[in-house]
C-alpha cells in the first residue's frame, strides 16, 4: 500500500529499505516484478538497501557494497541472458594438473589451483582456445565449466580484509 501511495506522485527516485522483508516468496517476486517494470517503463530509479544478496542479485542491475561506512565496490550485475560472454573464470579438471597450469601460464592466462582443479581468469569465448591449447599439449581434459561471480562472491571480495587491512577498491 505504501508503494502505491508513493507512486501516485510520479517520483523519479524511490529509496527502499528492505522492501521484501516479511513477504512470502510470491509477494517478493511480485514486488520485484513491479519495481523492475516501473524502472523500465517509467524511468524511475529504484535504490534498494538490503542484506539479502540473492534477492538483490535478482532485483538489481547495479550494486554498491558498503563496508565500515564506505563504498568499497560498485559492480554491474551481468545477467546470463544479457551477456553470454561475461564470465569471471573457468574451472578445469585435468589429469596433468601442474603441467596444464604451466602451459596456461606460459600463454598469458592467470591461473590458480584449488581442490585438484585449475581456475583460469578468462571470458567465456576463450574456452575453445583453452581447450585446443591443452589438447594440443596432450593434456587429458575431464571437464571445463565457466563460472560467473555471484553477488556473494563480489561482496566477499570487496569486504575481506587482506592482511588485516581494509580493502579500499572503488
Amino acid at each position: 500500500m505504501g508503494l502505491a501511495l508513493t507512486l501516485l506522485h510520479s517520483p523519479k527516485l524511490l529509496i527502499l529499505d528492505e522492501p521484501t522483508n516479511g513477504l512470502d516468496p510470491a509477494g517478493i517476486k511480485h514486488l520485484r516484478d513491479i519495481l523492475k517494470e516501473i524502472s523500465r517503463k517509467d524511468g524511475v530509479a529504484v535504490f534498494v538497501s538490503s542484506h539479502i544478496l540473492t534477492e538483490m542479485e535478482l532485483m538489481c542491475d547495479k550494486v554498491a557494497v558498503i563496508n565500515k561506512g564506505k563504498i568499497v565496490k560498485i559492480e554491474e550485475i551481468h545477467k546470463e541472458n544479457e551477456n553470454e560472454h561475461a564470465s569471471e573464470e573457468c574451472e578445469i579438471s585435468v589429469k596433468q594438473l601442474l603441467e596444464a597450469e604451466k602451459i596456461l601460464g606460459e600463454n598469458g592466462y592467470e591461473t590458480k589451483i584449488s581442490d585438484d582443479k585449475i581456475f583460469v581468469k578468462t571470458s567465456h569465448d576463450k574456452i575453445p582456445e583453452i581447450t585446443k591449447l591443452l589438447a594440443k599439449n596432450d593434456i587429458d581434459i575431464f571437464n571445463i565449466t565457466h563460472k560467473e561471480k555471484s553477488l556473494e562472491d563480489i561482496f566477499f571480495d570487496a569486504t575481506e580484509n587482506k592482511g588485516g587491512q581494509e580493502n579500499e577498491n572503488n
